[in-house]
C-alpha cells in the first residue's frame, strides 16, 4: 500500500493534500493494496471532500475495479452506502 492509499482510506485530508503537493502517484495500484486506487479506497470508506481532492487531482474515477472486492470507485461508495460521494462521482 503506498502512503497515499493509506491517508486516503484513513480519511486524512491534510496529508493527502501533503502527499499529492509532492506528487505521489495518485493512480498507483501496488500489489499488497489489492489493486485498490486511492480514489476507491476514500470512495469505500466515503471520506468524501478525500474523493473529492482526488478528483481535483485527476484520480481516475474510471480505473477497474479493485482486484479482491471487483468493485469500481462508484460501486465501492454505493456498497458502503456513502450517496454524496456516489452523487459527485
Amino acid at each position: 500500500m503506498t502512503a497515499l492509499q493509506a491517508a486516503s482510506s484513513g480519511g486524512h485530508l491534510e496529508v493527502v493534500k501533503l502527499l499529492l503537493e509532492h506528487k505521489a502517484d495518485i493512480n498507483a495500484r501496488p500489489g499488497d493494496s489489492h489493486g485498490m486506487t486511492a480514489l476507491q479506497a476514500a470512495c469505500g470508506q466515503g471520506y468524501l471532500e478525500v474523493v473529492k481532492l482526488l478528483l481535483e487531482h485527476k484520480a481516475d474515477i474510471n480505473a477497474g475495479p479493485c482486484r479482491t472486492s471487483g468493485r469500481t470507485a462508484l460501486q465501492a461508495a454505493s456498497k458502503g452506502g456513502h450517496l454524496e460521494v456516489v452523487k459527485l462521482l
